[in-house]
């Protein structure tokens, strides 16, 4: 299994990237990334719209969706703006990058294999158990 390149390098190996963002993280980066590709938003829509997303495990909790926001945006899959909130505080407005696309289109392809790879074991277990 081989990663997709981006600008800088290659993109973790889907694997990888799957092993390290995946269930256990609760696919932060994938949901955030399929947020802004519809529009850009600030922190609290993101956090709001998390529950959009049909991934498995618990919703992450606003911290960490912060967290990973400052940190994709460190990585170049992300940018953002201040802008002024009317009559409340500024808000801090992310949009995706290419770089954040291709890391998206990256998640798909790594969803895809692990949906082929539990496809497979469940047909081999179709053979051996009567359902």
């Amino acid at each position: 299994m081989t990663g997709r390149n981006v600008n800088d390098g290659p993109v973790l190996t889907v694997y990888d990237t799957f092993r390290c963002e995946g269930p256990g993280k609760r696919f932060i980066e994938p949901r955030i990334l399929y947020l802004l590709s519809g529009k850009p938003s600030h922190g609290y829509e993101i956090v709001g719209r998390m529950k959009e997303i049909p991934l498995p495990g618990p919703l992450p909790d606003t911290g960490a969706v912060y967290r990973k926001l400052r940190q994709m945006e460190g990585k170049g899959l992300l940018t953002s703006r201040w802008e002024d909130g009317g009559s409340g505080p500024k808000r801090r407005i992310y949009r995706i990058t290419g770089k954040g696309k291709r890391s998206m289109a990256a998640w798909v392809e790594a969803i895809e294999q692990r949906i082929a790879m539990l496809n497979c074991f469940v047909s081999l277990c179709d053979k051996k158990v009567a359902r």
